[in-house]
């Protein structure tokens, strides 16, 4: 057995207090992830922002001002999976993009 007895103190209550505190953001980042991805709505073409982009959801008709070979896929601000047909993008929150889409805030994944 264990020579340690439950000890009642403040001091021990606001610790435990404390690391309860701490872990649950890191426990709701931890199940939050890509669980409720698929709950958000795809960007429509015809929103403010996605219009002040350029956004388009094919690359290649996005023009002359985009890259040969940029797409979302590639882009360091796509937070959505490899084989993913649309994902998060952090220029576009509570939003899908399409991991074909492109727009002007396109900047290459780094690595």
């Amino acid at each position: 057995m264990s020579d340690k007895t439950f000890d009642p103190s403040r001091r021990n209550l606001l610790r435990a207090g404390i690391a309860t505190a701490v872990a649950v953001p890191f426990a709701r980042l931890a199940l939050d992830g890509s669980a409720h991805a698929q709950d958000l709505p795809k960007l429509a073409l015809d929103d403010p922002q996605a219009k002040a982009l350029q956004y388009v959801h094919d690359a290649s008709k996005a023009g002359d001002a985009r890259q040969e070979g940029a797409d979302c896929a590639n882009c360091q601000l796509y937070q959505g999976g490899a084989d993913s047909e649309w994902g998060k993008c952090s220029i576009f929150p509570g939003k899908l993009v399409n991991a074909q889409g492109w727009c002007t805030a396109w900047a290459p994944k780094a690595g």
